[in-house]
């Protein structure tokens, strides 16, 4: 793992020096690997959604999940075969990779707001065109129209 850098744009910096290999628990190298092939899955989605980008959400979904999974298999092993300071020793990773997930959090967040309102948007420009002038669809609908 390298030194993680990541969410400057909340204004704050999270470094974890390095787990050398010499530190690492071989029961911990699958946790690790699934630490960051999450961590990949989550930088990829929120660099789609703040760049705008066309993302697939069923797939980018079922990365994670598959990620999930493996990082919940790898930690059971290793909680079974591990001691609890090497276990402790993943703090700084699992630290980092909440990080992660909070930034990725606030992303989609920002993306729902902007498909909410651009739903609203499209739904009154619907409601006005189908509109005769006399009567809101919005009227109608209440029964006020009629």
């Amino acid at each position: 793992m390298d030194v993680v850098n990541d969410n400057e744009e909340h204004g704050a910096v999270i470094e974890h020096a390095p787990l050398e290999p010499q530190q690492i628990e071989p029961a911990l190298e699958p946790v690790l690997f699934a630490i960051k092939r999450l961590e990949e899955v989550v930088e990829r989605e929120t660099q789609l959604l703040l760049d705008g980008e066309t993302i697939d959400l069923a797939e980018i979904n079922s990365h994670k999940s598959r990620g999930l999974r493996d990082f919940n298999k790898a930690m059971n092993k290793a909680a079974k075969t591990a001691g609890i300071p090497a276990l402790k020793s993943l703090q700084p990773v699992l630290d980092a990779l909440r990080q992660k997930l909070d930034r990725n959090c606030d992303a989609i967040k920002l993306h729902l707001r902007a498909v909410t309102e651009l739903t609203g948007l499209i739904r009154d420009a619907l409601e006005t065109q189908e509109a005769d002038g006399t009567y809101t669809v919005q009227q109608m609908r209440n029964g006020q129209g009629a």
